[in-house]
């Protein structure tokens, strides 16, 4: 008997405590908000930060802007399809002249990307005090300006297929809009033309000091380009 009332005390005083668990906050008082609506059209711009990689080949600064429709964007993992227009620049690199010339510009260097995402909602289909972060990845096909004729290198960006990962937050507005804040690192493979292998013809090196512009004998590299985006959504 003795240990059957001692059984029921200890149930007692556990009671409140599991009842707290249960019940958790009052509707009113949880910092957690459902996210209504699972497709979201958002506009986005901001500021590309490339540096143009070691042979100042790849895009530099410039702006960023672009458009993406938003799937499953009450859930814990988001899709979306879209599209964005870097307006950069970049440098010409002439292979025929010395180290100290041969670099000039910058010139325009604008490339059009046409972009899938996955998006993984860190607080599930909710937002907490009115924000949602995130993190994903973006995958995708860059296309660049055509080379200049002021670039006789033969270096051309051309077609890429590039990988994007970001993190950020949605800040809701309302039950039908959101701020988007988001930073995001495009990584895309530059090319190098069999040019850069070979000695300028004003300035030959030796193979002890090579002037080459890619004396490393690489073909290529892959170089990110550092963006930062605020962006627009409104649900449909």
């Amino acid at each position: 008997m003795t240990r059957v009332l001692r059984s029921l005390l200890t149930l007692t005083l556990l009671l409140p405590s599991l009842a707290a668990a249960q019940v958790g906050h009052f509707p009113d008082a949880s910092p957690y908000r459902d996210i209504r609506g699972d497709r979201y059209f958002q506009v986005f711009g901001g500021q590309v930060l490339g540096n143009g990689g070691p042979l100042q080949l790849a895009p530099q600064d410039g702006p960023m802007v672009g458009a993406r429709i938003d799937f499953r964007s009450n859930s814990t993992i988001g899709l979306s399809l879209g599209g964005w227009y870097m307006m950069t620049e970049r440098f010409i690199v002439d292979a025929d002249k010395p180290p100290a010339t041969r670099v000039s510009g910058p010139i325009d260097h604008r490339i059009i990307g046409a972009e899938a995402t996955i998006q993984f909602n860190l607080t599930g289909g909710k937002s907490w005090r009115g924000l949602a972060p995130y993190t994903g990845v973006g995958l995708g096909a860059a296309f660049g300006d055509k080379t200049p004729a002021a670039d006789t290198s033969g270096y051309a960006f051309g077609t890429k297929l590039f990988f994007a990962p970001m993190v950020g937050t949605r800040v809701m507005v309302g039950s039908r809009a959101f701020l988007k804040l988001e930073a995001r690192a495009v990584f895309w493979n530059i090319r190098y033309p069999p040019s850069y292998l070979e000695e300028p013809a004003q300035a030959p090196g030796t193979p002890e000091e090579p002037n080459a512009v890619n004396p490393t004998g690489r073909r290529g590299q892959y170089t990110p380009a550092p963006a930062f985006l605020v962006g627009l959504g409104f649900r449909f």
